[in-house]
């Protein structure tokens, strides 16, 4: 479907939207010493609350994060993708749809409140913003799941549960990734789809391939 949509005479960009969680007992599982000796850490005793990150990203970069205690739903996405709106289009354009405007794809995963009815309903008031889902157990085709990957270290090397607070961490992780590398993951990911049009059965290794 994505190159069905690049093969249409209008001019579309591509976004890719996820959620992602973390708390201070998450921590690195590998590490340094020396030879003979156990790398330790000293981590909470308390796990503290989930802190759950939705972020958006395109070939121009990070475009969008917004963190909040627990986890997502239908509510905090549709905050989530008003804020992402506000981003991609003018006030001036909002509400329109013009010959040589960019149309904006939304691409996620078909978690259950993204086919919410407030969810449909919001895209169908914005005539530049579509959306479209990834096929089930498909991560190797979702470049922000790298993304998601690179972010969780960023946070492990600020040491939230000595050096600052979680929250704060988890939004530096964000922005300490350049917008340069967004565009890698996304080519990575397309590297799948002609085994993917020719049914070739992918054995998706989350370590090996992301």
């Amino acid at each position: 479907r994505i190159m069905e949509i690049e093969a249409e005479g209008a001019h579309h960009k591509f976004i890719f939207v996820d959620e992602a969680g973390f708390n201070l007992c998450k921590v690195r599982r590998r590490g340094r010493n020396i030879i003979g000796q156990r790398a330790t850490v000293t981590v909470p005793g308390q796990r503290g609350a989930n802190i759950t990150m939705c972020a958006a990203i395109s070939n121009d970069g990070v475009l969008c994060h917004i963190p909040t205690i627990g986890p997502y739903n239908t509510e905090r996405l549709i905050t989530f993708l008003d804020a992402l709106k506000e981003i991609l289009i003018p006030p001036e354009e909002r509400g329109l749809l013009r010959p040589g405007m960019t149309l904006y794809v939304i691409i996620w995963d078909n978690v259950a409140f993204h086919h919410s009815r407030l969810v449909n309903e919001w895209f169908a008031a914005q005539p530049r913003i579509m959306m479209q889902f990834f096929p089930a157990y498909s991560p190797f085709l979702n470049p922000i799941e790298e993304f998601f990957s690179a972010w969780r270290w960023k946070v492990y090397d600020h040491r939230p549960y000595e050096q600052m607070p979680l929250l704060e961490a988890m939004n530096a992780g964000c922005l300490a990734i350049g917008a340069e590398d967004c565009p890698g993951w996304i080519c990575h990911a397309r590297r799948y789809f002609p085994r993917c049009i020719a049914r070739e059965n992918i054995q998706c290794d989350v370590d090996e391939n992301l």
